[in-house]
C-alpha cells in the first residue's frame, strides 16, 4: 500500500512545463516505471479491495507541513492525479470488465482524495484529456 504512492515521486518533473507532446511522452514515461504500482491502485491485480482512504492519508502524510497540505500543493498534487494517475489507471484496465473495475477505482480514489484534501475534482480519460490540448491545454498551458 505505502509503496504505491512512489507515484508522486516525480510528479512535479512530469507537470513541468507540459505540452501535448511532452505530456504524451511523460504520460508513457508514468506507466512504464509504475505499471506495478498503477495496477495495484486500480484494483486489477487482486479481487481484494484496495484501502483508498490508506493510500490517499500515505500522500497527505508525505506532503504536509505543520499538519496540513498548503493549498498550492493540494492544487499540484490534485492536477497530478488528473492529468497522470486518473487516466493511467483508466488505461490499466483495458479490457471491458477491467475498464469498469478501473472506473470503479476512479470513483473510489477520487471520493476518498476530495474529502481528505477538501478538493472537489474530477477525472477524465486519457483520449478526452489529449483531444483537450489544442491552442492551450484547458486555458492553463500553452502548447
Amino acid at each position: 500500500m505505502k509503496e504505491d504512492i512512489k507515484v508522486f515521486n516525480d510528479y512535479e518533473l512530469l507537470m513541468k512545463n507540459l505540452k501535448k507532446a511532452k505530456y504524451i511522452k511523460n504520460m508513457d514515461v508514468f506507466k512504464e516505471k509504475y505499471s506495478k504500482e498503477i495496477i495495484s491502485i486500480a484494483g486489477l491485480e487482486s479481487s481484494d479491495e484496495y484501502d483508498y482512504e490508506g493510500f490517499v492519508d500515505s500522500v497527505f502524510e508525505r506532503y504536509k507541513f505543520m499538519g496540513k497540505v498548503g493549498k498550492l500543493k493540494k492544487h499540484d498534487l490534485s492536477l497530478f492525479m488528473i492529468y497522470f494517475l486518473f487516466p493511467a489507471m483508466l488505461l490499466a484496465g483495458k479490457d471491458a470488465d477491467m475498464n469498469e473495475k478501473a472506473k470503479q477505482a476512479c470513483d473510489s480514489l477520487l471520493e476518498t482524495w476530495n474529502k481528505k484534501f477538501e478538493m472537489d475534482i474530477k477525472y477524465i480519460d486519457y483520449n478526452s484529456l489529449i483531444a483537450g490540448f489544442n491552442d492551450k491545454m484547458f486555458g492553463i498551458f500553452k502548447t
